[in-house]
């Protein structure tokens, strides 16, 4: 954790802002939800992702897709990597660029081909499917299959299938 030299009072009501600066280091937008906990010393304040409390089912997804099909599959929230599983995926945890996080905030499937591929970075993609995961309207991720060949109908199906496992579980 790194000091950032800002400090805040407690006001009557318990509350304590959060100054701009960490907000839009951290991406934090009106509304969000935090995570609040405590250790021994400090109170923590964490993003909140209901994806990331399925981790062990994105983690499952993820390697199932791709050894069914041979193709790379990433789960995201609409922050970060989830879960990824094949050749040449980003690190877990690791963040979703600006172009993703546009393509999710149209909050419809999306099949990119050679050329338009690059929304996580990963080399030697020709083609790519963004299946966002969405919960009564509300945005919570995303399912990408990625692909060295163009992907097929069925790659369609299975990562619209994935996110239907997701928004009945985030639903519930």
């Amino acid at each position: 954790m790194k000091a950032t030299g800002i400090l805040r009072r407690i006001d009557e009501l318990g509350r304590v802002v959060i100054p701009k600066e960490i907000r839009k280091s951290m991406k934090m937008r009106e509304g969000e939800e935090l995570e609040i906990y405590t250790t021994e010393e400090e109170v923590v304040l964490r993003k909140y992702s209901e994806m990331s409390s399925l981790e062990k089912f994105s983690r499952t997804l993820a390697a199932a897709i791709y050894k069914v099909t041979g193709k790379a599959a990433i789960i995201t929230d609409t922050d970060k990597v989830i879960a990824a599983a094949g050749k040449g995926v980003p690190e877990e945890g690791s963040s979703i660029s600006d172009a993703l996080r546009h393509l999710l905030e149209e909050r419809r499937r999306v099949t990119l081909g050679e050329g338009r591929c690059q929304t996580l970075g990963v080399e030697g993609v020709r083609s790519e499917i963004v299946q966002p995961i969405l919960s009564a309207g509300d945005l919570f991720g995303a399912i990408l299959i990625l692909s060295k060949e163009p992907v097929t109908k069925a790659d369609e199906q299975l990562a619209a299938t994935g996110a239907s496992f997701f928004e009945e579980q985030i639903g519930r």
